[in-house]
C-alpha cells in the first residue's frame, strides 16, 4: 500500500525537463567548449579531413585540442548533441531559440525570404545585404540555456540536425557557452547591436516581457544611431568570464583595429576571410593588430589563410592570454555590417590556439 501511494503521488509530480546545457562528446552537461572544424584537404590523418568534416575539440575539463573520432556530419557528438536539445523540443512552447546566419539554411529559405521581404517592407529600405555578417545559436528555458557562436555557413538546419556541404570546404570555428537565465539579456543586446539575419526563432511571452533587446531582435528591429557598439561581460553557469564585443553597422570601421585589440589592451593576431578589400596593417598604433597566413592544427598539414573561414584572435603575449572566436572579417567591405567577437583570458586555451598560427603578415 505504502508502494502505490508513492506511485500514485509521483503520477502528479510535473515533468520537469533537465537544464539546458552545452554538451561535451560523451553528451555530458559541459560549461563551455570550442571546436575548430578542419578544411577539406587530402591529408587523412584525420577521420573526415578528406571530405572537410573532421573537427578538433576541446573543453573546459580538457588541456589540449582533441581530434573528434566522429565528424561533423555525426550525430554522436558534441555539437550534435547540443542542438539536439532544441531539435528534441521543437513543440515546446516554453523554449526560446534563436538561429541566424548571413547564409541562411536552405531548409530555412522559404521562410528567410518572407522575412526580408517583411523586413524590407517595414524599414523602407533595409535590404538583407545590409544585416549583420554573424553566424549563431541560441537556446533558452527560463532555467538557462545556451549560446553557440560559429562561422559555418547555411547551418544548422531549423527541424533536425544535418551539416552543410557548404561547410566542408574552408576551416571553421566553434564556441559553445552554458549561461543562467539572467545571462540572456546581455546576449539578446549584443544581437540587437549586431542585426542578425535571423531564419528561425520561437520567443515565449514570458521572456519576451524580460529581455526588451531580445523581443526587439526577434521583432525584425536593431540598433541604430550612437553608440555604435556594446561591449559586455558575460559569465558562464560555471563561472568562466567571456567579452562579447557587437558592433553596428554604423561603427564603420573594422572590430578588431578599433576595438577588441584597445579594450584588451593586447595586440592581436586574426584569423578570417581576406579577399579584396583587405585592411592594411597600422603599425603605429597602440596594440597592432597582424593577420594570419599560414596554419597548423594537430597532425594535419600545414594550410594558407584561403583555406580559412575561422574567424579567431589570439593576443601576442601569454601576460594577456585571449583567444576571441566570432563571425566577422578583417576586410573593409565588413565595415558597413554588423558583428562580433567573444572572447575569454584563459592560458590553457591560449596555449592551444597560438601555436595554430605558423605565420602572419608583419610590419617593417
Amino acid at each position: 500500500m505504502q508502494l502505490l501511494s508513492i506511485l500514485a503521488v509521483l503520477a502528479f509530480v510535473p515533468f520537469v525537463s533537465a537544464a539546458l546545457s552545452c554538451k561535451d562528446q560523451n553528451n555530458n552537461d559541459v560549461d563551455w567548449y570550442v571546436g575548430y572544424k578542419m578544411p577539406r584537404t587530402k591529408d587523412n590523418s584525420l577521420q573526415g579531413v578528406g571530405n572537410g568534416v573532421a573537427f578538433y575539440y576541446m573543453d573546459v575539463n580538457t588541456d589540449s585540442f582533441a581530434p573528434s573520432p566522429n565528424d561533423m556530419e555525426s550525430k554522436d557528438q558534441a555539437i550534435a548533441y547540443t542542438l539536439e536539445q532544441y531539435y528534441s523540443r521543437l513543440s515546446d512552447p516554453s523554449l526560446f531559440h534563436v538561429m541566424y546566419n548571413d547564409e541562411v539554411a536552405e531548409e530555412a529559405l522559404a521562410e528567410r525570404m518572407n522575412r526580408v521581404r517583411d523586413r524590407f517592407i517595414n524599414a523602407s529600405g533595409d535590404a538583407a545585404t545590409q544585416f549583420g555578417h554573424n553566424k549563431g545559436v541560441v537556446v533558452f528555458d527560463a532555467t538557462g540555456g545556451f549560446w553557440l557562436v560559429h562561422s559555418i555557413p547555411k547551418f544548422p538546419p531549423p527541424k533536425a540536425y544535418g551539416y552543410p556541404d557548404s561547410g566542408t570546404i574552408y576551416a571553421q570555428s566553434i564556441l559553445c557557452m552554458t549561461f543562467d537565465y539572467s545571462q540572456l539579456g546581455t546576449i539578446g543586446t549584443q544581437l540587437f547591436f549586431n542585426h542578425p539575419d535571423i531564419y528561425s526563432s520561437s520567443l515565449p511571452t514570458s521572456i519576451a516581457k524580460d529581455f526588451g533587446d531580445l523581443a526587439k531582435v526577434i521583432g525584425g528591429t536593431h540598433k541604430t544611431g550612437t553608440p555604435y557598439t556594446s561591449t559586455e561581460t558575460l559569465i558562464t553557469r560555471g563561472n568562466q568570464q567571456f567579452t562579447s564585443f557587437a558592433k553596428t553597422g554604423d561603427f564603420n570601421q573594422d572590430l578588431y583595429d578599433v576595438l577588441v585589440a584597445p579594450t584588451l589592451k593586447a595586440p592581436l593576431t586574426v584569423e578570417s576571410w581576406r579577399r579584396g578589400s583587405i585592411i592594411p596593417l597600422d603599425c603605429t598604433a597602440k596594440y597592432v593588430v597582424l593577420d594570419a597566413m599560414d596554419m597548423k592544427v594537430g597532425t594535419t598539414a600545414q594550410f594558407g589563410y584561403t583555406h580559412d573561414h575561422s574567424k579567431i584572435a589570439v593576443s601576442a603575449s601569454s601576460d594577456a592570454p585571449y583567444v576571441c572566436i566570432g563571425d566577422i572579417n578583417r576586410m573593409t567591405s565588413q565595415f558597413v555590417r554588423g558583428g562580433g567577437t567573444v572572447c575569454i583570458k584563459l592560458e590553457k586555451l591560449w596555449n592551444v590556439y597560438t601555436p595554430l598560427f605558423v605565420d602572419t603578415n608583419k610590419c617593417t
